[in-house]
């Protein structure tokens, strides 16, 4: 009798680990470039502050440490900095200045365009989170280092071309990475809709809520790319080989997963980049 009843319940186990397994199963990353576009339109918010717990906000605005390495061109809305090490959280303004680790955050309804000094512009849409790792630049040589993260939320990225071979320019996100010279493209951080819909609910599973995890694991996030005209960006995912991706291209890379082969999408590249930063390109370029 009780080998029987063991036999059941190792019958129960496997039948449910299988159950498991092909009820949660992430499906294939969509490779529909209009289905792709459709996250520079939309506003994620996240489930989770963008600002974490313990961080405090303060009237008024100290500066960061060390040189200044932009300037914000235009806010709008919320858009607070925390800078390095700190644990203050202070509203951005119009030619406030950005310093080396500061992160930047737009609330709601909110945007903002920032200048740095290597010669480049970005903007923030609603609901965005971004971190300025890195920014060097040589005005003699022309030779620039710069690298951002892009947590999660919508940005557009508008980059001269270097004028020395050793510049680079790097933007990463929880799921991709994307290096370029001179362009104009956007990149969204948002969740990934494909893996959120594999998830087929039952009546245990039902106990679980992966709905309120994609903020903070890459599994469930995806990275869009979108570029514009004369861009040519080397873009890949966490595994696999880099995607180099034209002007007027889209591509993406869900967590653990690849960068998707590029595919052109014409005019509608311009559509979403003007729904991220409307009008960052012909908008004055940083401090000389």
């Amino acid at each position: 009798m009780k080998r029987r009843n063991l036999s059941v319940g190792l019958l129960f186990i496997l039948f449910l680990f299988l159950f498991l397994r092909n009820g949660i199963g992430v499906t294939p990353l969509t490779a529909n470039p209009e289905r792709l576009l459709e996250n520079f339109q939309k506003e994620f918010e996240p489930t989770k502050p963008l600002i974490p717990p313990g961080i405090i906000f303060k009237t008024g605005f100290v500066e960061g440490a060390g040189p200044i390495i932009g300037l914000v061109q235009m806010e709008q809305g919320q858009v607070y900095v925390v800078h390095q090490g700190q644990t203050a959280a202070y509203q951005l303004k119009k030619d406030f200045p950005l310093f080396m680790g500061d992160w930047v955050v737009t609330g709601e309804k909110s945007r903002i365009n920032i200048g740095l000094q290597d010669q480049s512009v970005f903007s923030l849409a609603p609901f965005t989170k971004l971190t300025i790792d890195k920014s060097v630049y040589d005005r003699q040589t022309g030779a620039r280092s710069s690298r951002l993260s892009l947590f999660f939320g919508r940005a557009r990225f508008v980059v001269t071309p270097g004028l020395s071979k050793e510049s680079n320019y790097e933007v990463k996100t929880p799921t991709a990475v994307c290096g370029v010279r001179g362009s104009d493209f956007a990149l969204a951080v948002t969740p990934n809709a494909d893996a959120m819909t594999s998830f087929r609910p039952f009546s245990l599973g039902q106990i679980f809520s992966f709905s309120t995890a994609y903020a903070a694991v890459p599994e469930y996030l995806l990275t869009t790319l979108v570029t514009g005209p004369n861009t040519v960006v080397i873009f890949s995912g966490t595994v696999g080989p880099a995607q180099t991706v034209g002007p007027f291209s889209t591509s993406a890379a869900a967590g653990s997963g690849a960068a998707l082969m590029p595919a052109s999408v014409g005019t509608a590249a311009g559509e979403a980049l003007n729904t991220v930063g409307p009008g960052l390109a012909s908008s004055s370029m940083p401090p000389q």
